[in-house]
């Protein structure tokens, strides 16, 4: 199945920001099912998830099914899907955005630790003598952060290539953002 991009508009999120609607679609996300099936899952009236799924047909995300039997199931549209299920490229895309801004964070991080200027500051005089100069420079906190963000941008770099080499085309538009 081709990932599919779906298009919000004020309607869309109008019509998500029923919590109803989202449990109706989460539930279609498991399978196909009948008007009496969400109502009895819901513990609402039929009239009342009839027109909640009027709602979600009417913005695309969910169509009825009418396959000549008596019962009329309800299922997600390929946008509705997608909504639930975005492309596995969206996660990979995610992961290396932010490994990509915590390794430039620890090299600017590093970069300040080895350019910070060095004063020297007197040690406050001990009784009975006098105090030499000790260097002060940037806090080694500063290198450590540094060396931790690199560190971390690696890792999350690497995992992010080798999730994006794993995947096959297939699955690729198919891994669940929410896992």
């Amino acid at each position: 199945m081709e990932p599919v991009d779906i298009v919000l508009t004020k309607e869309t999120f109008e019509v998500l920001a029923s919590g109803t609607r989202l449990t109706i679609l989460k539930n279609l996300h498991e399978r196909r099912m009948t008007i009496t099936e969400l109502a009895d899952g819901l513990g609402l009236a039929k009239s009342t998830v009839h027109h909640h799924l009027q709602r979600l047909a009417d913005a695309g995300l969910v169509a009825a099914d009418d396959d000549g039997r008596a019962w009329v199931y309800y299922a997600l549209t390929p946008e509705g899907r997608a909504l639930l299920q975005p492309h596995g490229s969206a996660r990979i895309r995610i992961i290396l955005t932010a490994g990509l801004a915590s390794l430039a964070g620890g090299v600017v991080a590093v970069a300040a630790f080895l350019t910070a200027p060095i004063r020297e500051v007197p040690v406050p005089p001990i009784a009975g003598g006098g105090g030499l100069p000790v260097p002060e420079g940037a806090p080694t906190e500063l290198l450590a952060a540094g060396i931790a963000l690199a560190v971390i941008g690696v890792i999350l770099i690497a995992y992010a290539c080798a999730r994006r080499r794993g995947a096959s085309p297939r699955t690729r538009g198919s891994r669940d953002l929410y896992r």
